[in-house]
């Protein structure tokens, strides 16, 4: 016995994971609001043999459902032992927990990506691709829910998952992306937080009443709400991602918005 168990800590010997994972209830862990990410490179998603597990629960709970998913089978499919998903995520708790966190980083990484992807100085355009990237991440191209939904139902943790991820998305929306658009744009609008807040809520609520809800109303909503200026800028047109003197130049103006407000 004390082979095996001297066996079993040489091979768990180095693995980590990133949270203390197993301490909260689904609906704890749904309305547990993380620390604001230091920068937009910065990944909450986990990798290597944790990541894989979480994988492999999401794909089992959106597929059969939270209760009709086993640790065993959720074992069996990502080809690891259940000794190793406990040792990872403590309990089915911990690990439902996991997959709640990787959901908000889904929707968190999807601003980024967009951010990431839009074309300097073009507001109308990135407006509009915004609101694209907000249907995908929340609906299928038919207009269902994603599988995500059902999962988050099925666990009675809808609202207060809704929340955190409301939270999450807004703290990355008004702590980077609104400093990049106050380097060249007035903000209009005090509460700079809490009206992306509003913009968020508000979305899913119009879309959840219309589902055929036109793109051109939605944008509307979120100019008139955020007081955006839709002006394109002179001399914009390139991708965010180019280098040169004007990705030189924005990085400067942002240096400068960022001494101003310390």
């Amino acid at each position: 016995m004390q082979d095996i168990s001297r066996r079993r800590d040489e091979a768990f010997q180095g693995m980590t994971t990133m949270r203390d994972y197993g301490k909260m209830t689904p609906l704890q862990a749904a309305g547990c609001v993380r620390e604001r990410r230091r920068d937009l490179k910065e990944s909450r998603r986990l990798t290597d043999t944790p990541g894989a597990i979480v994988a492999t629960a999401r794909k089992l709970f959106e597929l059969r459902g939270v209760r009709a998913t086993s640790i065993a089978a959720i074992a069996k499919e990502a080809n690891v032992t259940r000794e190793l998903i406990y040792y990872h995520f403590a309990n089915r708790n911990g690990l439902i927990e996991a997959v709640i966190d990787d959901y908000v980083e889904d929707l968190v990484e999807s601003v980024i990506v967009w951010n990431e992807a839009r074309v300097f100085g073009d507001t109308p355009g990135s407006l509009r691709k915004c609101i694209r990237t907000f249907r995908y991440s929340l609906y299928d191209g038919a207009g269902r829910p994603r599988p995500m939904i059902g999962v988050l139902e099925e666990l009675g943790v809808r609202d207060a998952f809704d929340v955190r991820a409301t939270r999450e998305t807004a703290d990355c929306l008004a702590n980077h992306i609104a400093k990049e658009y106050a380097a060249y744009h007035r903000i209009e609008i005090e509460l700079v937080h809490e009206m992306f807040c509003v913009v968020i809520f508000g979305l899913v609520g119009l879309v959840k009443m219309n589902p055929r809800i036109e793109d051109d109303v939605l944008m509307k909503v979120i100019e008139q709400t955020l007081r955006l200026d839709m002006v394109p800028i002179e001399g914009g047109g390139e991708q965010r991602s180019d280098t040169g003197m004007r990705r030189q130049e924005f990085s400067e103006r942002i240096a400068k918005v960022k001494c101003a407000q310390a």
